[in-house]
């Protein structure tokens, strides 16, 4: 079973993000495995049999002066899960570069707090470290568009500041007012709101 579920967590990371969190949830029974992840995993290969047509597409059709990154944040409340997208973006073009899904661990009271949990995780993993890379790679500075759905983080985002959240910094080990410097600081990563439909990391 194990080794079954790690082919399936390769091809994931490679081209089948849908299956990040479902592979994340189960890999984390491993030392624990019982008869209902045998069943768990049972439905997982019976979902990827039936969904062959499903694949990853990317297309490029802009000159790379007008590309940019688009890092999309989304945290799953109930689950606890943080999910992150990024993708090369611009006018005619839109080419996915990573996905990941992360279990929280702490325990939000609120869609913000996960929310803002996800945008820690994304930016500090993907986001910054991506931005150093195509720095290099493109002939010109390049942008960061963080993407978020829940216009309450956004607000927090904006001035890092939040009544509800006092305890935030003590039990999440994230400091608000170091990813409020971003988007206030760096000219190159601005904060933007999408609508859920459009949430690509909404995994």
């Amino acid at each position: 079973a194990f080794e079954v579920l790690m082919k399936i967590l390769y091809g994931a990371r490679s081209a089948r993000f849908d299956l990040l969190r479902a592979v994340g949830a189960l890999a984390t029974n491993i030392t624990k495995w019982n008869s209902r992840c045998d069943r768990m995993l049972h439905r997982l290969v019976c979902y990827i049999h039936s969904s062959h047509d499903l694949t990853l597409r990317g297309h490029v059709g802009d000159p790379a002066e007008l590309l940019q990154l688009t890092l999309y944040s989304d945290a799953g409340f109930a689950g606890w899960t943080s999910g992150v997208f990024l993708a090369l973006t611009g006018p005619n073009t839109f080419w996915p570069l990573k996905a990941c899904s992360k279990k929280q661990t702490c325990v939000s009271h609120s869609t913000p707090e996960a929310e803002i949990v996800a945008a820690d995780v994304a930016l500090r993993t993907e986001g910054l470290p991506a931005l150093q890379l195509w720095d290099t790679v493109l002939p010109k500075p390049v942008k960061l568009s963080f993407q978020e759905d829940n216009k309450a983080t956004i607000q927090i985002l904006k001035t890092g500041k939040n009544p509800t959240l006092k305890h935030f910094n003590r039990t999440s080990s994230v400091n608000v007012c170091w990813t409020r410097t971003f988007f206030r600081g760096l000219n190159e990563v601005e904060l933007a709101h999408c609508e859920t439909d459009n949430q690509s990391a909404g995994m």
